[in-house]
């Protein structure tokens, strides 16, 4: 059976893959981060996996975004993306959109996931990905690398999100240096975050920032405090 090794597991067993069958989760970015997280959440068995990307494919993506080849040059990342995940294993559902989130469209194509995944570098998408997910209670795993170092936490709405941290200040660097190898642990640490949430795990990184650090091989955890005063947070108290 496909997934013997995982239902040997005593976490997750046969119910927890049957859990893993039903969830829903939606990954925005197909990109350096997100090549692992789609393939190792499609190879787990997660039932339905949304994917959201506007780019497409160049040249200068391949160091890093293994589901694509030289050949894919100019074409459509999520387009590629889902067709070989579907390739990858024909019993799940993939849904793709080749289109750049929105404040407009967030609702349409984050609504109903059980876990959402966040890998762009977009500072602004990533804080309409954030509001959201606090809107609508959905738990979110964000990850971020640059160069050697990285970084993976899971929010919710009891815990520090990225406007806590002052991100909705900053400006997204362009572009941003990644090492491909880095981006693949990052990728792999969010990917585990989700399956742990869907199996309803307590052992998340939530109030917790998990750091990275390649160049001297360490990882390292923050403690992360929610901002009171947090806008983000704020707005779910006003609706």
């Amino acid at each position: 059976m496909r997934y013997d090794r995982q239902i040997l597991m005593p976490e997750i067993g046969i119910e927890g893959q049957k859990k893993l069958e039903r969830a829903v989760v939606t990954v925005i970015g197909c990109g350096g981060l997100g090549s692992p997280v789609l393939t190792y959440l499609a190879q787990a068995g997660v039932g339905t996996i949304r994917l959201v990307d506007g780019d497409i494919v160049s040249d200068t993506n391949l160091n890093r975004q293994f589901l694509y080849r030289e050949e894919d040059i100019g074409k459509k990342k999520a387009d590629l993306a889902a067709e070989k995940l579907r390739r990858m294993n024909r019993g799940i559902r993939v849904e793709a959109f080749a289109c750049s989130l929105t404040g407009e469209n967030a609702g349409q194509i984050l609504k109903g996931s059980d876990v959402v995944v966040d890998c762009v570098d977009s500072l602004a998408v990533r804080c309409i990905v954030g509001r959201y997910c606090l809107a609508e209670d959905i738990f979110l795993v964000e990850g971020a690398v640059q160069g050697f170092y990285g970084y993976v936490m899971d929010i919710s709405r009891e815990t520090a999100c990225l406007e806590c941290l002052g991100y909705h200040l900053g400006k997204s660097p362009v572009p941003v240096p990644a090492l491909g190898a880095a981006a693949g642990v990052i990728g792999c640490l969010q990917a585990v975050e989700a399956v742990k949430k869907i199996l309803g795990r307590k052992e998340l990184l939530l109030g917790t920032m998990l750091q990275y650090d390649g160049l001297n091989g360490e990882f390292d955890k923050i403690e992360v405090e929610k901002d009171p005063e947090c806008r983000a947070h704020l707005s779910c108290l006003e609706e």
